[in-house]
């Protein structure tokens, strides 16, 4: 089962995030031969992705640490809002193959008051 986890940024900002994947016993998700993909939706039902994630594996994936980078050009452009997003693993070379929802969340843009 995925973990719920929020993720809050703010229109402007660069977003960076180094998530650590555990099971529901808090032991480590090794990630060694997977990949991971990760979108940003309006709603569960929507068809449209605001954003891609571009989650990344860090190292070899036996610390089952994942890396998020939202750029700040990118996160200036998102509308004020929550969202819902989630991130999920497959078997490394074969993305339309069996995956495994690891995190789960709203994904909130806060508006930027200094510009």
């Amino acid at each position: 089962m995925a973990t719920y986890y929020d993720i809050t940024g703010y229109q402007g900002d660069y977003i960076s995030l180094n998530l650590a994947i555990k099971d529901s016993s808090n032991n480590i998700v090794r990630l060694d031969g997977h990949e991971v993909r990760g979108r940003v939706r309006a709603s569960y039902g929507s068809t449209g992705v605001l954003l891609d994630l571009n989650p990344t594996i860090l190292g070899d994936g036996t610390a089952g640490i994942i890396l998020i980078n939202v750029d700040s050009n990118i996160s200036k452009d998102l509308p004020v809002n929550d969202y819902v997003y989630d991130i999920e693993r497959y078997t490394q070379g074969a993305p339309n193959g069996n995956s495994i929802k690891l995190l789960v969340g709203k994904f909130t843009i806060l508006p930027e008051v200094t510009r």
